[in-house]
């Protein structure tokens, strides 16, 4: 069942998309000033999660296009075991709801790993805008295409040595923040190190045990939820990258 923003007035100022900073990092570059002004009429803007809700299931019907404004998010498969996959993870700035795009109907599970905001394009209203605005189906298809070459490596990464995973899993993260003009060095991680052995194949243990070897190899520091990238260099060798 997804789970609806609470009716009550919410700490948070609602932005237009004319206005938002993420406007150029969701939409089309080439996306003229009319056309985002009539998207920000039909974008329900400002939702919130809270830490733990789910706002689809796997197999509830797709009701849009979703894009993160702030806090984190997980994409999680279950398979017919009732084993839970953490198939992505969706960071500020970053579309998603492609999962159910083609079936229309979800194939994962969409959970906030925090309070998070998000602005919705519902299904009901994504043929009539592409058909006004024909860049956004291009940047539809682009970013869907982006998240299956995330899924594509991360099964390619699946049976490489858990260092090489764990480290390329820290380096993609800062190359999402950085390429979305975020501080990349540093960063909040909101995956327990329990999610992140679940999303990269690897037990708890394991991750514990490699987060304080890249700590002590000065590469790393790990403070609570924060990461900070020491040595940029260092990673990229203990993630097997040239």
């Amino acid at each position: 069942m997804t789970v609806h923003p609470p009716l009550r007035a919410q700490p948070f100022v609602k932005v237009a998309c004319e206005d938002c900073n993420l406007t150029r990092i969701c939409l089309p570059k080439d996306l003229e000033d009319e056309d985002i002004k009539e998207l920000s009429e039909i974008v329900r803007r400002d939702r919130v999660l809270q830490k733990g809700e789910t706002l689809y299931w796997a197999g509830e019907r797709f009701s849009g296009i979703y894009a993160l404004k702030s806090g984190s998010a997980k994409l999680v498969h279950t398979d017919r075991q009732g084993r839970d996959t953490i198939i992505s993870v969706v960071l500020p700035g970053e579309l998603f709801g492609f999962d159910g795009l083609t079936a229309k109907e979800h194939r994962c599970a969409l959970i906030a790993l925090e309070t998070s905001r998000y602005c919705e394009l519902a299904s009901s209203d994504l043929e009539p805008l592409a058909k006004k605005i024909p860049s956004l189906q291009h940047i539809l298809l682009e970013r869907s295409c982006e998240q299956m070459d995330q899924a594509v490596e991360q099964l390619a990464a699946s049976q490489r040595p858990a260092e090489e995973r764990l480290a390329s899993f820290l380096l993609d993260l800062a190359s999402r923040y950085q390429r979305r003009g975020f501080p990349f060095e540093s960063f909040h991680l909101s995956l327990t190190r329990q999610d992140i052995g679940n999303h990269l194949g690897l037990a708890l243990e394991t991750v514990s045990r490699l987060l304080g070897r890249l700590e002590s190899a000065g590469i790393i520091e790990v403070k609570g939820k924060r990461i900070q990238l020491l040595d940029i260099i260092g990673l990229k060798i203990a993630a097997g990258q040239p």
